[in-house]
């Protein structure tokens, strides 16, 4: 009696859960399968995690001579949303200074992945996934009498910067304890700032260490660092809402996953950003 008893109360509770699944749409078949429209991530386009970014610094991203967007961001990106056994990733191109109020306010995407640093500021506003370290720089040209090891050393100078930066937030910091204030000179894209510095309009041109370490490679002894990087404490962080923490977790998984199988590591070396691995 007690066994035909338990095996009743089996049949209903298998039954309840069938009726549950077919009436959600869950699948019932494995913990571990995935959906690849990710319904439960709640995206912006379903199967694809849609990514945000400033697509305007080489090497972490940008758009080839083609059109089509590379760089280390844009690769890491394609990574994770097969990670997370999405079919891919739509990356969205938006001005970095606006590039918050979009995801937050105007839900154009899902994620940011623009070498963004994780900082307590941006923190009040959306969640991040940290997947990177960040340093800064400071490029001069080689023939330039400057030296600084940090925005403290370029009181009285001229230098071109992204609108919206950490870079920015740095010359404004250290603006405040300089006698002979620094000219900071904004542009909503970081490709302006570095052409109105190559052009003689600033003294100096600060960005991350990858970007500034680029032009300086590409540029075959006609620029230097500043000095030595500098770093800003933050790591770069994947952007997200705060209330997206379905696909907050999913991220951490994807990450973790691209790491343990190598192509995180890849991703990184192949455009040269490999010390910046965490």
């Amino acid at each position: 009696m007690l066994r035909s008893s338990r095996m009743k109360a089996s049949l209903v509770a298998v039954f309840a859960v069938a009726l549950l699944a077919s009436s959600s749409g869950y699948r019932t078949a494995s913990a571990h399968q995935v959906d690849r429209s990710g319904a439960a991530l709640n995206l912006v386009h379903p199967g694809h995690l849609t990514v945000g970014s400033d697509t305007t610094y080489p090497p972490m991203e940008n758009r080839d001579a083609s059109g089509q967007f590379v760089g280390a961001d844009i690769g890491l990106a394609r990574a994770l949303a097969h990670a997370m056994g999405l079919k891919g990733a739509i990356i969205v191109d938006n001005s970095f200074d606006s590039i918050i109020p979009a995801l937050t306010t105007r839900h154009e995407f899902d994620v940011i992945m623009s070498s963004m640093n994780d900082t307590p500021d941006r923190r009040k506003v959306i969640s991040f996934v940290d997947y990177m370290t960040s340093s800064e720089s400071l490029v001069v040209k080689a023939s330039s009498s400057i030296h600084a090891n940090g925005y403290g050393g370029m009181c009285g100078r001229t230098v071109a910067v992204e609108s919206g930066t950490t870079e920015l937030f740095g010359l404004q910091a250290a603006n405040k304890t300089c006698g002979n204030k620094i000219n900071i000179k904004t542009f909503t894209k970081d490709t302006d700032a570095y052409q109105a510095f190559a052009s003689g309009h600033a003294e100096a041109y600060s960005g991350d260490l990858p970007v500034g370490a680029l032009y300086v490679k590409n540029s075959h002894g006609g620029l230097r660092l500043a000095g030595r990087p500098f770093n800003s404490g933050q790591n770069y962080g994947i952007g997200l809402s705060k209330h997206a923490m379905a696909l907050h977790q999913a991220l951490i998984r994807g990450l973790r996953k691209i790491r343990h199988n190598g192509q995180y590591r890849r991703i990184l070396n192949r455009w040269g950003v490999g010390g910046a691995a965490i």
